[in-house]
């Protein structure tokens, strides 16, 4: 007969538990206070045997590469034993708490979690909503990061819980704390549901929020890119995976990848029964299926295990983020999900940001992941560093078309990737960048070394290869000036920020440069006439014909005034991918073996 253990809840009542052997680690969530944007936090940990120990909350969550500090969000932290004593506890630094345990076998900890953002990663709360991403909340006790874990859903009997863990009712059952972390949960009266099964795994989609989106026609097309990325690996490991999808009522993008589950939100719902903005959700879903195995699986040395209390260094998010954006997109030109012409828009977007951020000639890809733990994922510096997604996605293409041209089609990307999984993830351990370059070096039969001196540790050398490789492809990039006269023509682009017209970037050498424009400048007139929240810019500037531009400008160092002259170059262009209408029949051929679409 199993003896069960019962914990007080404050107010009254209790909670049932199984036998004290059969888990470390046991965590309830209340949905209470929602209209407060708090949820109550339990945690029992048991067998204790020390008299002092550690519980650390995490400091960031893996999929966003910089330091989050989830202890901000904590108020109410109480220490109990089995009695509902309180113990002596003291916190050493920001996320890390000690706990005299006086001589309890185990100890209940207790606390509110502010959960006021509902975004990819985080973890928020309303009257018809908990959705939970355990590692943002949950602390553990640093011995038993390897014991198993259960998490109670306290929720209304109403709510459905969509989680890739295994679920009793409305308790999950993780294998331990680093699977319990990396299985983020919605629970909702009002989600939709569809799945679909291949290579005998079930893969779940639900959808929470209003919006227009058919989720018949959506469940088939994610079945079609899954076999594309299933093809490559050989095979689904898992027997489950959950797409947890939030479609909110204003804009909005974001993607989190999980082991066995990914979260999406995106916005506004009511506008994915338009072509585009379904593409987008396409485009979104399939780049974190990817990460399943990419980076999940696949996984640098550097974060094999995470360790969630510090930075995890790793200068291969050209791997993890840059390979995943590249086959994001590129799997569902190759499924037929998307024609070339719907893939074109999102690489499209790429190119533009690739040219639009100067950065490129300053920081390296390689150095630019080091240093997301640094500033994070906000553009920071102006022109300091780049995208590990946009940088990675080109460098990944360049290696692609690279490896197929040298092995006349036999070998790709896919090759190492496979070879990745295959040696590292499925051989227990993470890979360096030195394994990379050797797999890239297998499976081409090429010397990699100038292409990670140019291309990952190199600045401003994707130029140089891009417009051969996308040649091979029977592509090109069409370049075309801006929409904006200020900005093809003088060099610089505004934002508006509350009616005021704020220059907000310059490029190098154009008129705006050589007149020390300068970033945070307000323009207040143009060409002696005064700018309000209504005026457009190029309409104003237009009138003069001879297109001499008169700025007035206000900053904290008081009004001045400039003048620029247009001096013949062009700023600021515009970037598409198309098709060469003047392709060879072999770049044709080259372009359907890559595609498996007809050129």
């Amino acid at each position: 007969m199993l003896s069960l253990v019962s914990i007080a809840l404050p107010g009254g009542g209790a909670i049932l538990f199984l036998p004290l052997h059969l888990h470390r680690m046991k965590y309830i969530i209340h949905h209470t206070q929602p209209h407060l944007r708090y949820i109550t936090v339990e945690t029992l940990f048991e067998n204790i045997d020390n008299e002092l120990i550690e519980i650390q909350m995490p400091a960031w969550r893996p999929g966003r590469y910089e330091l989050s500090n989830f202890a901000k969000n904590v108020r109410n932290f109480v220490v109990e034993d089995s009695e509902g004593n309180l113990l002596p506890y003291m916190k050493v630094n920001k996320d890390l708490w000690q706990v005299q345990t006086l001589g309890a076998d185990a100890i209940k900890i207790t606390y509110e979690y502010f959960a006021a953002t509902l975004d990819a990663g985080s973890t928020y709360t309303d009257a018809q909503l908990l959705y939970v991403n355990p590692v943002n909340c949950l602390m553990y006790e640093t011995t038993k990061l390897n014991e198993e874990c259960t998490l109670q859903i306290n929720v209304d009997d109403s709510f459905t819980i969509a989680c890739a863990l295994p679920k009793s009712g409305k308790i999950l059952t993780a294998e331990n704390f680093d699977q319990l972390a990396d299985s983020p949960f919605i629970a909702s009266p009002n989600m939709q549901h569809s799945s679909f099964t291949l290579d005998e795994a079930t893969h779940h989609i639900w959808v929470n929020g209003a919006n227009t989106l058919d989720i018949e026609k959506f469940t088939r097309l994610v079945k079609q890119y899954t076999q594309e990325q299933v093809n490559i690996f050989g095979k689904f490991d898992a027997t489950e995976y959950h797409y947890l999808i939030h479609l909110l009522p204003y804009s909005h993008r974001h993607g989190v990848e999980h082991k066995n589950s990914t979260v999406i939100v995106l916005g506004p719902g009511e506008e994915f029964n338009k072509e585009e903005k379904l593409n987008d959700l396409l485009a979104i879903c399939s780049h974190e299926l990817f990460h399943f195995w990419n980076v999940k699986r696949i996984r640098p040395a550097a974060m094999w295990p995470y360790n969630f209390a510090k930075e995890n260094y790793s200068v291969l998010g050209y791997v993890y983020e840059g390979v995943t954006t590249y086959y994001g997109d590129y799997m569902l030109l190759r499924s037929g999900v998307l024609t070339f012409d719907a893939y074109s828009v999102e690489i499209s977007k790429d190119l533009q940001r690739h040219f639009t951020n100067d950065g490129r000639y300053n920081y390296s890809v390689a150095e630019s992941s080091f240093d997301t733990w640094l500033d994070g994922y906000t553009p920071g510096a102006p022109a300091r560093k780049v995208s590990i997604y946009v940088e990675g996605m080109l460098a990944a293409l360049i290696a692609d078309v690279k490896i197929r041209t040298a092995t006349k089609q036999k070998n790709s990307l896919d090759t190492v990737m496979s070879l990745l999984y295959q040696r590292f993830y499925l051989k227990n351990k993470g890979y360096t960048e030195k394994d990379y370059q050797e797999m890239l070096e297998e499976t081409s039969g090429q010397d990699m070394q100038q292409y990670f001196k140019e291309i990952i540790w190199g600045k401003g050398n994707i130029e140089k290869y891009l417009p051969d490789t996308l040649a091979t492809l029977g592509l090109q990039i069409e370049q075309s000036t801006s929409q904006h006269v200020y900005e093809n023509v003088y060099g610089f682009k505004v934002i508006h920020v509350e009616g005021a017209t704020i220059m907000n970037n310059c490029a190098p050498n154009s008129p705006a440069d050589k007149m020390g424009l300068a970033l945070g400048d307000v323009i207040t007139g143009v060409n002696g006439k005064p700018i309000t929240a209504e005026t457009i810019l190029d309409d104003v500037i237009n009138q003069n014909s001879e297109r001499k531009l008169q700025l007035t400008l206000k900053s904290i160092l008081g009004e001045r005034t400039v003048n620029l002259l247009a001096d013949g170059n062009t700023y600021f262009s515009q970037y598409k991918l198309l098709k060469n209408q003047d392709a060879t029949a072999e770049q044709k051929q080259f372009f359907e073996a890559w595609s498996k679409q007809a050129f």
